[in-house]
């Protein structure tokens, strides 16, 4: 119904647009030849004053004499008027039924790029398809706007324990602090974080791109957490702008996990699904089994791979290393039995890491178990080599100091 009458509609303005140029100028009198005409009813009246009595012969050459000379000009305005070349009538004809044809087309077109078929005209705020307005890709706060609006972000976190009152209060500190020290960046930082733990995600996204303005150089760790901070406070949408942070953390490092996972998300939400699971598949080619992120993207592809129709890409699997939990299992063992597991499994992992060193949770397991099994000296070289894969990058190095606690 409704392509019916926007047809209908489109055809009645085109055919108003066209009809002047097919009927042609229409022939009217001009101003010109009804003075003319005025002027020689003129005439005729003064040569009936005269036969009155009104008009004497010298004031009627007198009159007369004016009106002649008016009539005059209204005479050489006729012709020229007659002179002014009229439009061809065959271009009339092209420029109407090019008009005729055109409208139509020109409005098909565009309401196929930037129409919705069904979609009722209201508002985007008070429309109640939301896959559809997320698809129109909003900027971030508008998209927490409508996230909110539709109830689909949850409040903060209720302060219901004594440690999250003392982080409630630890926020309302900071946050007096910047009052008056609105460039401290420090302090910022710990807001932003402190707001997050609260579940307070909009506010420490601001914070976060507050942040990101004033920042003097490129910072990895800042671009991951504003990031995350952005996605969780429009409840998994990836706005442009998080995108767009996204694509400047993977220039810095393009083998981080989190801007590449983010990445792809951005490319499913467009629409993209081939692309964005192609990327996910290479992110768990290059994952670890113990990586804590392997499980959720390893779903957001297999949900990608059915809405294509294909196999899911291979989840990451291989020895991960004893656990705590395996040494403790293998001590109701044989001692045979249980030596032979244990030295497998170490030497397995160990075997791992020296081909490939990056894996900060398996030299963890690793510390762990030569500890376990009261060698020192194995230990200290585990601890070395890990200190020397990661030297520089602090979070890995705190972790690496405490497994040796």
């Amino acid at each position: 119904m409704f392509i019916v009458l926007a047809g209908a509609l489109a055809l009645v303005t085109a055919l108003a647009v066209a009809l002047p140029f097919l009927r042609g100028r229409a022939v009217s009198e001009s101003r010109a030849a009804y003075d003319a005409q005025a002027y020689r009813a003129q005439l005729r009246e003064v040569d009936q004053d005269v036969a009155r009595g009104v008009l004497t012969e010298t004031e009627a050459q007198a009159a007369r004499i004016e009106i002649s000379r008016r009539l005059l000009a209204a005479t050489d305005a006729i012709e020229a008027e007659g002179e002014a070349p009229a439009a061809p009538r065959d271009m009339r004809t092209r420029l109407g039924i090019g008009s005729a044809i055109g409208i139509p087309v020109i409005a098909a077109a565009l309401y196929l790029g930037i129409g919705g078929d069904g979609r009722p005209d209201m508002p985007l705020d008070t429309r109640t398809d939301f896959a559809s307005q997320m698809a129109q890709r909003p900027a971030q706060k508008r998209a927490e706007a409508i996230m909110q609006r539709s109830g689909y972000i949850p409040g903060p976190l209720p302060l219901d324990t004594p440690e999250l009152q003392r982080v409630a209060d630890m926020v309302e500190q900071v946050e007096a602090v910047l009052e008056k020290k609105p460039g401290d960046s420090t302090g910022r930082l710990i807001l932003a974080r402190t707001l997050t733990r609260l579940g307070r995600h909009s506010e420490a996204a601001r914070n976060y791109e507050l942040l990101m303005t004033t920042a003097t150089q490129p910072d990895l760790d800042l671009y991951g957490e504003t990031v995350e901070s952005m996605v969780m406070a429009a409840n998994g949408y990836v706005s442009p702008e998080a995108e767009s942070i996204a694509d400047r953390g993977t220039t810095l490092n393009p083998q981080d996990a989190r801007f590449r996972h983010y990445k792809a998300l951005a490319l499913s939400q467009r629409g993209k699904v081939d692309e964005a699971l192609i990327r996910w598949a290479d992110l768990l080619k290059d994952a670890q089994p113990s990586d804590p992120w392997v499980g959720m993207v390893y779903d957001y592809a297999s949900e990608a791979a059915d809405a294509l129709g294909v196999p899911p890409p291979p989840r990451p699997a291989g020895p991960s290393g004893p656990t705590r939990e395996d040494i403790a299992a293998a001590a109701v063992m044989p001692a045979e039995d249980r030596n032979a597991m244990i030295e497998g499994m170490v030497a397995g992992l160990a075997e791992r890491l020296a081909d490939d060193p990056d894996d900060l949770q398996g030299w963890l397991r690793l510390i762990r178990a030569y500890t376990v099994l009261d060698r020192p000296e194995q230990r200290d070289k585990a601890v070395d080599m890990a200190r020397r894969t990661f030297t520089g990058d602090t979070k890995a190095l705190e972790q690496i100091e405490a497994a040796t606690q």
